[in-house]
């Protein structure tokens, strides 16, 4: 992995096209690593060597040809998927940084996650199925088989409970959807739990709260009408809903109120009480406080970028640091046309160097170590959180080379993650009708006038 460099092109200004792919993060579990996705790139930093990592990909193809749009380490951090736009899954060994599988599914795909034993990666599509894919490494092929569809559905977000019973996926239909984790997923298609409905617009993202060790841990979720909400998704009950518009603060004053800002990002601590908020126009992030004796979400602090930039994604790391990204960039389409080895290693190259182009910036709230109380002082304790300075970041500036690229103004940043957040709306957004055009629409389907021919 090569950082950017200004021979590579495109620092007059970031080209901003139709289809922009948010920059992703993502912490190894243990604290390894730590990994950017930009367009078609993955930009990895090993903290414990202190260094950026060189990836080995001799599977075919050999890089990603189009954006990176999900990403996601296993629970052990032994493996790391990446996959997005080019319908490709790739399968990474964390030890090596090297790619050991690659698969092509039929539709781009949206969001992956592992099973508690990580013997199964699973990769939601925009066409609203879910897909399976075992884990080990064979002599053979492996072929991706259909777990689960929400009927059409773009399935935006997806997790697998704690436990490993429950499937959890959400969609751009308001809805989150419970799934029973089968014991064999080549034998059979899960069993729908619960529905958690209530939303009122697409719903964006979604992670667990609560302590692992208790056995009992709940859902929050994110959503383009500005809440999260609080979910016992084993009994498909809300349980309460923060409305995020209330209390986005400037510091010199409040932000205009907007009930269309949607919730773009959702991280949670790793004990499970901090859950970490990213919004749309908001050059910052929420951090709301999860009380698990009263089951309810409240508002712990702003922290805000001195940048007017917009984070596109964000990831606590095993030390409760919470490591924030900005960026974007443009992802180049092949389309479903056949095209020449020729034209697909061009477009290949193409997507490539755009990644390494696309700039980035990267910064990381901490949590403060003096004048914290005891049991009985425990909201102080929880609302120390501060901006940490780039340079006393881990890491230094090789991780910002690594990570950023050796220019990352923050200017085009922002103009580029606001353009990720207009594709991400204008994606998930459907087109409202009033009575008088639903009724149109009906008269002249293609339907009735065949019946109108045959009668």
């Amino acid at each position: 992995m090569e950082p950017a460099t200004e021979d590579d092109g495109g620092f007059m200004g970031v080209h901003v096209g139709e289809n922009m792919a948010p920059a992703l993060v993502s912490v190894h579990p243990k604290g390894a690593h730590i990994v950017v996705s930009i367009g078609a790139g993955l930009r990895i930093f090993d903290f414990l060597k202190n260094t950026p990592v060189a990836v080995e990909d001799n599977t075919t193809p050999g890089k990603h040809g189009e954006a990176i749009r999900a990403v996601a380490f296993n629970e052990e951090g032994t493996l790391f998927a990446s996959a997005g736009d080019d319908k490709l899954v790739k399968l990474w060994i964390t030890e090596t940084w090297s790619c050991v599988k690659t698969t092509r599914l039929p539709k781009k795909v949206t969001s992956v996650a592992f099973s508690k034993d990580s013997k199964w990666v699973l990769f939601a599509d925009k066409f609203g199925a879910v897909h399976c894919l075992p884990t080990e490494v064979k002599d053979g092929k492996d072929e991706p088989f259909q777990l689960l569809a929400h009927c059409c559905s773009i399935i935006t977000d997806l997790e697998v409970t704690s436990d490993g019973k429950y499937i959890v996926t959400s969609d751009r239909d308001f809805k989150i959807r419970v799934s029973v984790f089968p014991r064999d997923p080549l034998k059979g298609a899960p069993e729908i739990w619960k529905y958690c409905l209530g939303h009122s617009s697409f719903v964006t993202c979604t992670a667990f709260v609560g302590k692992r060790s208790s056995g009992q841990q709940f859902l929050v979720s994110g959503s383009g009408d500005s809440t999260v909400r609080l979910w016992d998704y084993y009994n498909g009950k809300m349980l309460d809903v923060f409305y995020t518009g209330e209390v986005e603060e400037l510091r010199n004053g409040k932000v205009e109120d907007d009930s269309s800002r949607a919730v773009s990002g959702l991280s949670v601590s790793p004990d499970g009480s901090v859950v970490a908020v990213l919004i749309e126009r908001f050059s910052g992030v929420l951090l709301l406080h999860y009380d698990d004796a009263t089951k309810k979400l409240t508002h712990l602090e702003s922290i805000f970028l001195s940048e007017q930039v917009s984070p596109t994604s964000l990831a606590f790391d095993v030390d409760s640091r919470l490591w924030l990204v900005a960026g974007a960039a443009e992802s180049i389409e092949l389309g479903d046309q056949l095209v020449t080895p020729e034209d697909a290693a061009a477009a290949e190259a193409r997507a490539q160097m755009v990644a390494r182009t696309a700039v980035a910036h990267v910064r990381l709230i901490r949590k403060h170590t003096s004048d914290l109380g005891g049991e009985d002082n425990a909201r102080e304790t929880l609302a120390a959180y501060k901006l940490c300075e780039e340079d006393s970041m881990p890491g230094g500036e090789s991780l910002r080379l690594a990570l950023q690229g050796s220019r990352a103004d923050a200017g085009e940043v922002a103009v580029a993650a606001e353009a990720a957040e207009q594709a991400m709306r204008k994606l998930m957004s459907k087109r409202q009708y009033t009575i008088e055009q639903r009724e149109n629409r009906k008269r002249f389907r293609n339907d009735k006038k065949l019946e109108n021919k045959e009668g």
